[in-house]
């Protein structure tokens, strides 16, 4: 059984899936590197970050080897998950895929899972059932520490943090769009005149979302308002929702959730829903033979890699040189 992909205009994203077999290296030769540079394979490395409410939180970085060209991704988790299903054999290695592609890949142990076990650096406590608070903070500290994480690698030059996407499975898929509308609410900092445009963003990240068997409400975290808000023209964010097709927990919650952002002028242009074969949720899609890895890359493809969105200094005009 082949994946249903509902769309008006599916032929132009199934014409987009073949291309997947085909991604091309980076196209350009960042300025300044060399070809040595160009040619580098960086290995993947654990690093262990703070977070403003004293805890800490584990992630694995793939540098890219585009710097300043190179695009963000952020690989999430489901439910009693952990950021290594991205790169274990199960998952086909699909965060490697995506920094051979190219992409800066951040995956992430988010509180109480994996290796981000919760407490100061250094203490473990055992997994308990997450409560709403706990989720909260993952979207207020847990991905803030992330962001700060991927700041400091844009102002080095290592990446481009403007052309930022989350993929987020099950809950990780709401903790991506609750910190997805945070990061989109910062106020610019006021080191140019309001309406210029010169005011450097503080936020205004992220570019890109895919949510895989996104549920409506995670602990009276609901959906509909900031997916509504995220689907705004002027925001311009794309999405891909994925769910399986005979997914019994489900019922119906993908297809609201892409009904909730796909009624906005031009929606066909950067809104995608598909379904794949089987049972499975979230990340145990991956490595199932389902295409949901190419359709993935090439998501991002044409609405993180290609766009034409340049690196800038993120910090405000004051603090520049």
């Amino acid at each position: 059984m082949r994946p249903v992909i509902d769309r008006r205009k599916w032929w132009g994203f199934l014409m987009l899936v073949v291309a997947a077999t085909l991604v091309a290296p980076p196209r350009t030769l960042q300025a300044g590197q060399s070809e040595d540079e160009k040619q580098k394979r960086y290995e993947p490395v654990s690093r262990t970050l703070p977070t403003k409410d004293g805890k800490t939180i584990k992630i694995t970085y793939y540098q890219s080897n585009r710097a300043k060209d190179a695009p963000v991704v952020v690989l999430l988790h489901n439910k009693d998950g952990n950021r290594f299903i991205w790169g274990g054999k199960d998952s086909g290695g699909f965060a490697d895929r995506l920094q051979n592609e190219g992409c800066a890949v951040v995956t992430v142990d988010l509180r109480g899972h994996g290796e981000s076990l919760g407490g100061a650096a250094g203490d473990k406590k055992s997994n308990r059932e997450p409560r709403r608070g706990d989720y909260v903070a993952m979207v207020d500290f847990d991905l803030e520490a992330v962001r700060k994480f991927i700041f400091e690698e844009h102002q080095a030059g290592n990446l481009n943090m403007n052309k930022t996407a989350i993929v987020g499975p099950e809950v990780g898929a709401t903790i991506a769009v609750f910190y997805a509308v945070n990061n989109w609410r910062k106020p610019r900092f006021d080191d140019a005149p309001v309406g210029s445009g010169r005011q450097t963003p503080r936020g205004e990240d992220v570019r890109a979302l895919v949510l895989i068997s996104p549920q409506q409400n995670v602990q009276g975290l609901a959906l509909a308002q900031p997916l509504k808000f995220l689907s705004s023209p002027q925001l311009d964010v794309a999405f891909m929702v994925a769910v399986a097709k005979d997914d019994s927990q489900d019922k119906g919650q993908a297809k609201k959730a892409f009904d909730q952002i796909s009624g906005v002028p031009d929606s066909d242009k950067r809104m995608y829903y598909n379904e794949y074969p089987g049972s499975a949720r979230g990340t145990e899609l991956l490595g199932k033979r389902t295409k949901l890895e190419d359709h993935i890359s090439v998501f991002l493809g044409k609405h993180l890699r290609e766009p034409e969105i340049p690196w800038t200094d993120r910090r405000p005009a004051n603090e520049r040189n």
